[in-house]
Parts: structure tokens; sequence; C-alpha cells
């Protein structure tokens, strides 16, 4: 048992609420990383009607008498030997859980990285999961290049787990981030500084806090693209990214607000959205698109 440093140390949060259907093969995928770094794991529940809390307390359980590897502060980063699923394959690992109310999934991720005492950081929701080896590579690509964000490839998952896309990921450019978010938000890897340098994430935003934090970042830092699968994006019928009208009214506003302009792709999207979400019933292809398209010049030039 010995002191460590921040720069040894991994900070990722896992905001959640009523994910217990999902939230234990979240927490196992980030408790059995295997790598040369201590993992700070914060699970940040707003206080859950279901089962989650139950069963984020399950792993908490396993700690108390487990091997104390390091201290960092007043925290304890132990070892953990003899359960299949959860062997701790890194240096050690600090796991702290709270379950209180709070004002959404933004709101929770910036109260856990507020406690985050790593020198990188990170957010991985209580559906997804991390692949094997994901944050060692990221780990490694961070220290090995000057950048301040990373992101690499992910997949999307249904609810067992079964392979059904890739998402569309790209090398990194900026003006490309602006006609399309090419980053997948569970891949994501943050140096601490970004905290510091660029803030945290806007808890005005429901649906796209994500993505507007990325542009936030890019205008003056460049994402490092690690050509590496690290992460799954679980689709369900919960998830905020099947509400399609609502996530596309947020991204148009948000990016008018940061960007000062709205991307043509967004704004067809959203015209899109906009007249399915009036008219549900009208599925004639050609007056459909029709009418979109009209709608989608009414907001270029009169809204965007």
């Amino acid at each position: 048992m010995h002191p460590i440093s921040q720069n040894q140390i991994i900070s990722i949060v896992t905001p959640s609420y009523n994910q217990g259907e999902f939230i234990d093969r979240t927490i196992r995928s980030i408790l059995s990383q295997e790598g040369s770094f201590y993992l700070d794991f914060i699970v940040m529940d707003g206080g859950s009607k279901d089962d989650s809390v139950n069963r984020i307390k399950e792993y908490a359980d396993l700690f108390p008498n487990a091997e104390v590897t390091g201290l960092y502060q007043d925290l304890r980063f132990q070892k953990i030997t003899g359960h299949t699923s959860c062997n701790t394959r890194c240096l050690g690992i600090s796991y702290r859980w709270f379950s209180e109310k709070d004002n959404g999934q933004t709101h929770a991720i910036n109260k856990g990285w507020k406690l985050a005492i790593g020198s990188v950081i990170a957010w991985l929701n209580s559906d997804d999961i991390y692949l094997d080896s994901a944050v060692e590579k990221a780990w490694n690509a961070l220290k090995q290049n000057g950048s301040l964000a990373l992101y690499g490839i992910g997949l999307h998952i249904d609810k067992e787990d079964q392979f059904l896309e890739f998402y569309p990921v790209e090398p990194f450019h900026r003006e490309r981030l602006i006609d399309y978010c090419m980053i997948c938000q569970p891949t994501v890897f943050l140096k601490a500084d970004v905290l510091s340098k660029v803030g945290y994430l806007n808890e005005s935003l429901g649906y796209c806090m994500d993505y507007e934090y990325w542009l936030r970042i890019s205008k003056e830092n460049s994402f490092w693209f690690l050509p590496e699968i690290l992460a799954c994006t679980r689709i369900h019928e919960n998830t905020k990214t099947s509400q399609n009208y609502n996530v596309h009214r947020e991204i148009v506003q948000m990016q008018k607000n940061v960007v000062g302009k709205t991307s043509n792709h967004w704004l067809f999207h959203f015209a899109h959205y906009s007249f399915k979400n009036v008219f549900p019933n009208l599925n004639h292809p050609i007056l459909l698109k029709s009418f979109v398209r009209l709608y989608y010049y009414y907001l270029k030039l009169f809204s965007f």
C-alpha cells in the first residue's frame, strides 16, 4: 500500500436512473478493465425507483475486505480477487456511489466530474458498456499525444447485447463535426484539464449535451481519433436518442447558439421529424418528401 499520483488515475462517472435491467453489465465492463492505471469509478444514481440501488450496492460490498494497493488523498484503491466477473485487472479501483435526486443526466455527470480526481476523465451511461482493454487503449493513446480529447470506434447493440451496426464514426475534422456528429460518446476520453479550459457540460441540455461539449472543446482543441473499437451504445425503447423530434429540435437550437449556424444536415432532419410529429399518418413517400423539403427551405430562410 503506497501513495499514488493523479497522473496514474482515470476517473469514470456513470449516471443512472432506473436502469436496473442494464446497469450490471455497465458496472462489470468498467470494473473488469485491464491496464497499468488506477480507476476512480463514481456511480451517480438519481434516486432510482427500481432495483438499481441494490445492484449498485452489491458491487460496493465487494470492496471492504479487498486488498488496498494505493492511496490518493482520502481514497483507497483496492483489488478484488476471487470474483469471476469482477476480478480487478488494473492496478486498483476506488468505487464510490451516490443515490439522490438530481436535475437529470447532465447534472449527474457534472456532479460526478466535480468529485473526480483522475488526470483522465470519461462518462459511461448505465446502459452502455466498454469493451475489453478499451480504457487501456485510450489511456496509452492520450499519454502518447498532446490532444486534450480522444474518441474511438463505437458499436450499437440491442437489449440482449447483440450487434446492430457500427456507429458512423469518421476521423476528426471540426467542419465535419459541425455538419454531423461523428463522435460516439461512450468512446470519448478527456484529459481532466478540459474542465478548467472548457468548463462542464451544459445542464440546460437534455439530449445533445455531449455533442455541444464536443463543439465547445473543438473550438480550440482537436480530437484524436483512435481507430479501435472501444465501447457499445445500447439502443432500446427508452434511450433518449430514440426521441427523434425532441433530439433534433434541441440540436438545431444548440448549433445556432454555439456555432452561429445550423448545418443543412441537422436542419433537414429536424424538418423531417417536425413534419412527422404534426402529421404522423402521412406516409406517402413523394408527398412527405415534398412537404419536408419545403419546410426545410422555410426554416433555412426564416428561422435558422
